[in-house]
């Protein structure tokens, strides 16, 4: 009963993963963050959320983008890896 609790928020988190938020990127111009839980979108599926929201293309910020994992704590409960995307949207005049 007690893995199942803990397991029924993870599930949640992982069904809202990917709405994009707005963010500055590391040079102040405006952009968007994303979320994407690998449990159910690919780092593939999370760009292709970015250049929704960007019509004339994206840039990844490597400065405040990153990978977050979480190691094994041999209770049989397996956490996703997550993927925090910060971009910015290319200007249509470049």
């Amino acid at each position: 009963m007690k893995k199942t609790l803990i397991l029924i928020p993870l599930l949640l988190s992982a069904c809202a993963s990917n709405q994009p938020t707005p963010h500055a990127t590391s040079d102040g111009k405006p952009g968007y963050k994303l979320t994407c839980s690998e449990f159910n979108t690919t780092l593939e599926q999370c760009k292709a959320k970015a250049s929704e929201n960007c019509s004339h293309g994206f840039e990844v910020d490597p400065h405040l983008s990153f990978r977050e994992t979480y190691p094994d704590a041999g209770d049989g409960i397996y956490v996703p890896a997550r993927n925090h995307l910060v971009v910015g949207c290319k200007d249509p005049q470049a």
